[in-house]
């Protein structure tokens, strides 16, 4: 009986592979010319069989192409073995080498990933084919193209249960919208987020109120982001000083804020899985208190702790004139703009090339004298100059403090991290609206920070673009800066809109912008996901004199390419594992 059954099964098998041989060959299984393959990579993974195919590997390519049949990302199909492109050049292989017993009956051309880190773009190259080296089996086929390509489908066509929770995530994305409707238009009094502004954003806003505004609110928007803090200023950026809006995240959006702009939700420190579901993977801003109540930090990492320390350690510091680091300015201000000259076909492709980001001075000091340096500008010995030590790799750099800093149960092991910096000035310091491209957990250890955020959306709101670059240049004997070098390189991260004083008519979309306040205090941390965009108002602490924080920057769950204005947020393959 049982042998039987045995041979009824190979017959039928037989059969199965047959028919489906002749289904491919039929029609089932589309053949891909070179040009094919050319014009499918910049969207799609290809999968294809090498002409002619055995019943096994045409049997499990007509089941995995009708896996993938509604899938955008994939395309499966067959090639010719005499595979040429047009030029005549044969197919290449991925590392040219074959094993013994090897056949190249299936190819693999993963996706062409665009470039667009560089302007300048590197000659153009025909894509290599890799081999498909494991089972011919449909599952096993179709598990390399799920990993290989970042879908996840079924060998009966529908989304795994990864999948599923995928589109669950992305579609539940937090969006300010969810909790407020206050623009940056409401907030300089235009009358609607369409209407465009004669002001000159280089020139800075007129006493009697150009552009619409609402008497005294751009004021205190401007001061609220300056450089200076006294003990008499409001550090909120609400138009009702003093009044804070805490979102309540069940009945947020039956209680949207129209008045002010929102802050940030303040919670106490979540599990693992409350972090996780309602922040990660909503992508949504959260200042978490009393994370580091057990951290030995507050009264131990005084200045003169960190000069013991550290002080005859060699560090690499950056300096500005009035505080302002990264901002965007005309680039006609600088001394070398007639001389430098752009590529052509660089230029053609800059969205702003009239304007540059100024990257700070920059000087390479003992850490002692860094410390002395920023006690010395803290208590107004030193004038017209702002030292910053940023993301200083504490790692690299400053390893003992580890023992300091254990991290967090709630994000340990979720998250994979990938640096750890400290942040340290005299207080005064304004970082320029940007997006880092990894989660971050910011931590405030001395002073406070008022970090602006946008979400990162609509990224055309924000501008996003290649930005030419140019560095400041510091005479250390003079201690006179100047706008020297123009740059080579252009920057990614950053925003050309000015929020303190935006230029309507160059930037209308920025006006339908919708911000949220996230201001921390010493021992908040906040939770800022990947590539939302954030400007950063430094405060010092009333006792040191100083501002301190470090940071966490983390593999992001949510990532996207860059820049690319109306590119979306996907769940970074790195955490597939994370969906189930």
């Amino acid at each position: 009986m049982a042998a039987r059954a045995a041979h009824l099964f190979r017959v039928l098998h037989t059969v199965f592979l047959f028919l489906a041989l002749e289904l491919c060959q039929s029609s089932p299984l589309y053949q891909f010319s070179p040009q094919d393959v050319e014009s499918i990579l910049p969207e799609a993974c290809v999968f294809a069989g090498v002409l002619p195919l055995d019943q096994t590997v045409a049997a499990s390519l007509v089941a995995v192409e009708r896996a993938f049949g509604y899938e955008e990302r994939v395309v499966v199909g067959v090639i010719q073995a005499d595979f040429r492109w047009e030029t005549g050049e044969a197919l290449r292989w991925e590392g040219n080498r074959k094993l013994p017993g090897e056949t190249k009956d299936v190819a693999f051309f993963p996706r062409a990933v665009v470039e667009r880190n560089c302007l300048i773009l590197p000659p153009k190259v025909k894509p290599k084919a890799q081999f498909y080296t494991q089972s011919r089996s449909p599952a096993v086929m179709l598990e390399f193209i799920n990993q290989n390509c970042n879908t996840y489908r079924t060998l009966e066509g529908d989304l795994s249960f990864q999948g599923l929770h995928r589109e669950e995530i992305l579609g539940n994305i937090f969006h300010v919208a969810d909790v407020s409707s206050f623009s940056i238009g409401m907030k300089f009094g235009l009358t609607n987020t369409t209407e465009q502004c004669s002001e000159n954003s280089n020139t800075g806003p007129t006493d009697t109120g150009t552009c619409g505004l609402y008497e005294g609110v751009h004021r205190e928007f401007r001061d609220t982001g300056g450089y200076r803090y006294t003990e008499e200023e409001s550090v909120t950026f609400n138009v009702e000083n003093n009044l804070k809006q805490t979102i309540d995240s069940a009945n947020a959006r039956e209680n949207k804020v129209s008045n002010k702009i929102v802050e940030c939700e303040r919670i106490p420190v979540p599990t693992r899985a409350e972090f996780f579901h309602s922040y990660v993977k909503r992508s949504r801003p959260v200042v978490i208190t009393g994370a580091m109540k057990d951290w030995n930090v507050f009264e131990n990492w005084s200045n003169e702790f960190l000069r013991k320390q550290f002080g005859k350690e060699e560090v690499h510091i950056k300096l500005t004139s009035g505080g302002e680091y990264e901002g965007v300015e005309d680039a006609s201000l600088w001394e070398d703009y007639r001389t430098f000259q752009i590529p052509s076909h660089v230029q053609d492709q800059l969205q702003f090339p009239d304007l540059v980001v100024v990257r700070p001075a920059t000087m390479n000091l003992k850490f002692a004298k860094f410390l002395d340096m920023i006690e010395e500008i803290a208590h107004s010995e030193v004038k017209n100059i702002s030292a910053y030590l940023e993301y200083s790799s504490i790692p690299q750099y400053m390893p003992t403090l580890e023992a300091d800093i254990p991290g967090f149960p709630f994000v340990t092991p979720l998250l994979t991290r990938r640096h750890l910096n400290m942040w340290l000035s005299d207080g005064n310091t304004l970082g320029k609206l940007h997006f880092d491209p990894f989660d971050n957990l910011l931590c405030q250890i001395s002073g406070k920070k008022e970090v602006v955020l946008f979400e990162p959306h609509d990224n055309t709101r924000l501008y996003e673009a290649h930005i030419p670059e140019a560095i400041l240049g510091y005479n250390n004997r003079t201690g006179q800066f100047r706008r020297k070098t123009l740059l080579d390189s252009t920057s990614m991260v950053m925003s050309p809109v000015d929020i303190l004083k935006p230029d309507f008519k160059r930037f209308p979309k920025f006006s339908a912008a919708l911000p949220m306040n996230c201001t921390i205090e010493e021992g908040d941390v906040l939770f800022m996901p990947a590539h939302w965009w954030h400007e950063v108002q430094s405060f010092p602490s009333r006792t040191q004199h100083r501002n301190l924080a470090i940071n966490f920057w983390y593999e992001p769950f949510l990532t996207r390419e860059f820049p690319c204005p109306t590119c979306s947020l996907d769940v970074n393959p790195h955490y597939r594992h994370l969906l189930g």
